[in-house]
């Protein structure tokens, strides 16, 4: 069982290598479409965060700070439980980040030349070369900036992914064979420690999602081992403190919060 993560430039086809990988290792693609459909369920979803979703990183300036912190979260959370059920290729959306603690998880990016990458969208979308070769631009920048904004990260570094194909110069049916082979190796597959990670992962999304729905808090980072877990952030007032610790608790699965939380109504005029 693998879980593979799969990232690229517009036109490097990242979309057609997910799908393939799919088709012939017999696992479950988790796409914009996937998770749409899954989160809908869940949450009303606005045109900004229909943008998010898309990773459209200027939408993420236009909605406010808590909505951004609550929407993210969420995110999370059902991004996680997909990865929990295993043998799922996951596209985009930062999956790569979000996973990269976690051990066995095969992350890739495709990459392309700019104008076979333009031709290949102007083909598919009936554009001429120049605009085709705008709107890969600015697709890309719009997805840097998702992931500047989401992990602050840099979502162009080689450093974030462990194999990075050029689709300019292999075919898909190469890139494909070649994913397939180095997810069959032992270091890729579903562990134990990949469960128990995982495990605890869900769990932190699953507070940090209570928490965020309930309460604005800044710079929020939660930690779960077992059944324990670690807050820290900042809040405005003892009392949303006190209200983020017993949210906490709430949640199925925990039985022990430490607070590493701080208040600080100074530091929250100034934090996103």
């Amino acid at each position: 069982m693998s879980i593979i993560t799969v990232s690229g430039e517009t036109g490097a086809l990242r979309s057609e290598l997910a799908r393939e990988l799919c088709q012939r290792g017999g696992m479950e693609l988790v796409d914009r479409r996937t998770l749409m459909e899954s989160v809908q369920g869940l949450v009303e979803i606005t045109r900004e965060e229909h943008q998010l979703l898309a990773e459209q990183g200027p939408a993420m300036l236009d909605m406010g700070n808590r909505r951004r912190r609550v929407f993210a979260a969420l995110l999370e959370s059902v991004v996680l439980q997909y990865c929990q059920r295993g043998n799922v290729v996951l596209v985009g959306r930062g999956a790569n980040f979000l996973l990269r603690l976690v051990p066995g998880a095969l992350m890739v990016r495709t990459v392309a030349p700019l104008e076979l990458r333009a031709q290949r969208l102007a083909n598919r979308e009936g554009l001429d070369l120049d605009r085709a070769r705008q709107l890969a631009t600015v697709i890309d920048q719009q997805r840097r900036a998702y992931i500047a904004h989401i992990f602050g990260a840099d979502w162009a570094s080689p450093l974030a992914y462990d194999l990075v194909l050029n689709l300019g110069r292999m075919s898909l049916e190469q890139a494909v064979l070649t994913v397939l082979d180095l997810a069959a190796h032992a270091e890729y597959q579903i562990s134990s420690e990949t469960e128990r990670v995982l495990s605890d992962m869900v769990l932190a999304a699953r507070v940090r999602r209570r928490v965020v729905e309930e309460v604005d808090v800044h710079a929020l980072q939660v930690e779960a081992q077992g059944d324990q877990v670690v807050l820290s952030g900042y809040l405005g007032s003892r009392q949303d403190l006190e209200r983020t610790v017993a949210l906490a608790e709430e949640v199925e699965g925990v039985s022990q919060v430490r607070s590493a939380l701080e208040v600080s109504p100074m530091l929250m005029k100034f934090m996103p």
